[in-house]
């Protein structure tokens, strides 16, 4: 017995240890090996991207199967669908068969469980489908089973927490299945077996051309099936799909022997109630649902059955028949109830033909208050050309309606009446053959309140609309928006029958009247919630359709937006091709009249636009700061600044929230004109009669401005322009920016008048020192002097200067006029000088020229005058000579000694006379040039 024990323990404890070793060994061995099975077959079989991350084998938690496990598993779209990925699953786990780890015929994969996945598929206006991903060769047509290195012996597959989109953009409609379970059991190996599918979503969401049919609703099927997966047959059992409360079960057989599905399915709603069929209405599931009670009969039944092809693009039959008997709905928190409920509905689709369906609603009747609402609609030739007839007749109390339907953050009351017949063809409208489309009835309305939370509070006193064929006419309505504007209008609508079916253009001429309209109440309770909560005024931009065409004209006594409060308000707006359009539209503002022509274009909602031409006349400049935004961003100094004044802008610009332009990004020119403003508060002013000296109670008040600018980049660039303070006459040009920065050049004329004491004496004083140095100067009674206006509108920096551009960079000290009054003496004095100067050093260079001159006569005459002694000494001695020829040898001898002394007497005097002559010219010529150093430099002694 003991040897006995002995051996089982040694047996056991092998086993055991033979079991550990496989655990560890195994996911060493064969991990690598699975991970390269995995990925060959996955490139054999899909043409698709592949991603992967980490990846594990294990052996304990499907014991005595394996485990593989892949981290952020991923399949991604090529060609069309490069951008779009088709599975993401951040954990995938395979389940293998243990014994075919060492088998040679291949893996064995039995289960697989997904966690955390997002499956999103989608079918292109092409009808290409993004998970048709699969080679198709003859290579893998030819190739045996057996060869493959891995086989799908499923019994179970498992999908937690996964996200299923399904998206068909040529139909125009999305699946959206959110917090989804999945589960199939059953042997996916035999040829006949049983399946169970569990399918249990948390939301289930169906939207169709924007609209939502089904929203977040819960979303449970239970399904059996007997599936004869060689012929791709599956019968399906008494199954059942909930929808929120409402159930339907369904039986049938799909078949899927080729590309085609066949289908045949009924479905019928079981134990079903009124309540249950409000369920799939979002209001009224999510609103009170508990407390709402009905009574009556209901039915809901229908049937799939047909042929889905890609191949001749045929779908099932389908067919919806929803009836309802003797309904009541109250809820019991509410007086009022719903009473006779009855309805007879069906629908069809024919899936070959889809021009055979037909919706046939013969029967709709309903009791609230006393008062009865019917309704029928018929439909058939839906495709080629829909023939339709319906009507609808009754009265609804809202009131009535209040107290009967819970109706969070609204309030209504009043009565509405309708009695409206409709019967014919579209093409008879397309072919506007009015005679044979019956169209006729009417709607009224009494005395209508609706309050809303984020809306204005409306009040229709009375309003009434007449529909004929081509037409709906509005007749005089007395309509209150909030508690100040009144409304009356009247027009009609063309073509609304067209617009209402097919979309097309929606035409209308309405004609507004109005005492008064407060713009900003209203515009206040649209406002979006701010999280400063310092503007309540800002919408966000709304898209003009493109399929309106409206030709509005309206009349309005008083209007009032923000602070403008305006009178005689006179509109024509157009409609048309997404762009509203204003013209010749004008109204009196403060004191002065407004005239706007624009064009608001916002096809391009992402970057909508505006183009204006504005005209304002006879504006107060005070008022306009006060009033419009645009002109306290661009002109803070217009609040000091009283006066009146005119402006012709042309401009474009983006579109703001508030449909008012993007001031930022306004680009335009225009023109502003005024006989007079008078400055009462002006920083820059006062700056420049400061550094001036022009004295504080100098005139403020300017004439005859005509200003030419040009605004762009958030800056107003102003031409040059001549305006005149009193005795000052000034030209200014710059610019100006939304940041309050100031560029400006002011050019002004000052009389010597206006320049005070000191600077006159300073100007005196130039004159005086020119007149020193023999120089008549007469100073101008007219000063120029340049001013540079930079800095800020608050705390402005101001540069007199002379020449065309200031020295240097302003700074907060800048230099009065009595200092560059000063400069611009000693400037003058400077040139004055050298004027002396030069004046100084011709006349030097003329004494000296005429000293030179004088010197060069008196040396001449003394040349003369010794040549005339010598010469009258020569004739002397000649005549003494001839007169002792004739006395004797004696008189000869005397007579040449007398001449010789004779001569040499003579040229003694003439020699001196030249030296006297040259002494007095040197002397000439040295005073000469004394006085010319005197004359150059007055201070040398």
């Amino acid at each position: 017995m003991k040897k006995s024990t002995r051996i089982l323990i040694k047996i056991l404890g092998g086993l055991a240890m033979a079991t550990l070793l496989t655990a560890i060994i195994v996911p060493v061995l064969f991990k690598d090996k699975i991970r390269t099975s995995i990925e060959k077959a996955i490139n054999e079989s899909i043409n698709a991207k592949v991603r992967f991350g980490n990846y594990r084998l294990g052996v304990f938690r499907n014991f005595p199967n394996i485990t593989f496990s892949l981290d952020n598993f991923s399949i991604a779209g090529v060609d069309k669908f490069e951008n779009d990925t088709l599975v993401d699953i951040r954990s995938l786990n395979l389940v293998f068969n243990l014994s075919s780890i060492f088998s040679k015929s291949g893996y064995e994969i039995r289960s697989v469980k997904i966690k955390d996945a997002v499956i999103k598929t989608i079918v292109l206006a092409d009808g290409s489908e993004n998970w048709d991903i699969i080679k198709e060769s003859d290579e893998a047509v030819a190739e045996d089973e057996s060869a493959s290195a891995l086989k799908i012996l499923l019994r179970k597959v498992e999908m937690m927490n996964g996200r299923i989109i399904y998206t068909d953009r040529g139909y125009d409609f999305e699946t959206l299945l959110e917090d989804v379970r999945f589960l199939l059991t059953g042997d996916m190996t035999a040829s006949e077996t049983n399946l169970k599918m569990l399918v249990d979503a948390g939301r289930l969401t169906f939207t169709m051309q924007g609209m939502k049919y089904l929203n977040r609703v819960e979303t449970r099927a239970e399904i059996d099936l007997f599936a004869n997966l060689d012929s791709m047959k599956f019968y399906l059992k008494e199954n059942y799909l909930l929808l929120n409360d409402l159930r339907l079960n369904f039986a049938g057989v799909v078949s899927m022997p080729y590309d085609d599905i066949a289908t045949d399915l009924t479905f019928r709603s079981e134990n079903s109630s009124i309540k249950s069929l409000m369920s799939l209405i979002p209001a009224v599931y999510m609103n009170d649902f508990s407390g709402l009670s009905t009574s009556g009969d209901i039915g809901i039944s229908g049937f799939a059955r047909g042929v889905y092809s890609d191949a001749d693009s045929t779908m099932p039959d389908i067919a919806l028949d929803i009836n309802v008997r003797n309904g009541q709905i109250n809820y019991t928190s509410l007086p009022e109830k719903i009473t006779n409920i009855n309805l007879r509905s069906s629908l069809f689709y024919d899936g070959r033909i889809p021009d055979l369906s037909t919706l046939d609603v013969n029967d709709f009747h309903m009791e609230l208050a006393g008062n009865k609402l019917d309704m029928t609609l018929m439909l058939k030739t839906p495709v080629s050309d829909p023939a339709f007839s319906g009507s609808i007749n009754g009265k609804i109390d809202l009131a009535a309606l209040k107290n009967a339907i819970p109706i969070d953050s609204m309030d209504f009351s009043g009565l509405l009446e309708l009695s409206v017949r409709m019967a014919g063809r579209m093409s008879m409208l397309e072919k506007k053959q009015y005679d044979k489309f019956e169209a006729a009835g009417n709607l009224k309305v009494s005395k209508v309140h609706v309050a809303t939370t984020g809306y204005p509070e409306i009040k229709v006193n009375e309003a009434g609309i007449e529909f004929s064929p081509g037409f709906a006419s509005l007749d005089n309505s007395d309509i209150n928006i909030g508690t100040r504007s009144d409304f009356c209008l009247t027009g009609k609508l063309e073509n609304y029958l067209l617009y209402l079916l097919k979309n097309e253009v929606l035409k209308g001429s309405l004609n507004l009247r109005s005492k008064m309209l407060d713009l900003s109440e209203i515009m206040s309770a649209l406002a979006d919630e701010q999280e400063d909560g310092t503007d309540t005024t800002k919408l966000a931009i709304i898209k003009i359709p493109e399929n309106i065409d409206f030709d509005f004209s309206a009349l309005i006594d008083k209007f009032v937006y923000n602070k403008i409060k305006a009178t005689a308000l006179k509109g024509h707006l157009i409609i048309r091709d997404g762009v509203l359009s204003v013209r010749e539209t004008g109204m009196d503002i403060l004191g002065g009249g407004i005239l706007l022509n624009a064009d608001f274009d916002t096809r391009d909602i992402r970057k909508p636009v505006m183009k204006a031409d504005l005209a304002i006349s006879n504006l107060g400049i005070k008022d306009a700061f006060t009033s419009f935004n645009t002109v306290q961003k661009f002109a803070p100094a217009a609040k000091g600044i009283d006066g009146r004044f005119g402006v012709k802008l042309s401009y474009s610009s983006l579109l703001g929230r508030d449909f008012l332009p993007v001031i930022q990004t306004i680009s335009g020119s225009g023109k502003l004109q005024s006989d007079e403003i008078k400055l009462i508060e002006s920083a820059s002013y006062n700056k420049i009669k400061e550094v001036l000296k022009l004295g504080e109670n100098y005139s403020n008040t300017f004439k005859d401005i005509n200003v030419s600018f040009n605004v762009r980049d958030g800056r107003i660039h102003v031409s040059p322009f001549n305006t005149k303070a009193g005795s000052l006459k000034l030209n200014i040009s710059g610019d100006q920016g939304l940041d309050q920065t100031l560029n400006y050049v002011v050019k002004s004329e000052i009389p010597r008048s206006e320049l005070g004491t000191q600077i006159n004496s300073l100007i005196d004083g130039l004159s005086a020192q020119a007149s020193a140095f023999g120089i008549s100067f007469k100073p101008s009674d007219v000063i120029k002097v340049n001013v540079k206006v930079t800095g800020t509108f608050l705390k402005p920096v101001i540069t007199p200067f002379f020449g065309d551009e200031p020295a240097g960079t302003a700074t907060e000290t800048t230099p009065s006029v009595r200092e560059s009054i000063t400069r611009l003496v000693d400037e003058k004095a400077d040139e004055l000088k050298q004027e002396v100067k030069n004046e100084l050093s011709d006349q030097a260079d003329r004494l000296i020229q005429e000293a030179e001159e004088k010197a060069r006569l008196i040396q001449a005459e003394a040349e003369n005058a010794a040549e005339a002694i010598r010469n009258e000494a020569d004739l002397q001695a000649q005549k003494l000579i001839e007169e002792a020829e004739t006395k004797g040898t004696f008189a000869k001898i005397a007579a040449r000694k007398s001449a010789e002394s004779l001569k040499k007497e003579a040229d003694r005097r003439a020699t001196q006379l030249v030296r006297e002559a040259g002494e007095k010219s040197a002397r000439i010529i040295k005073e000469a040039k004394t006085r010319k150093e005197q004359l150059q430099n007055p201070t040398n002694p």
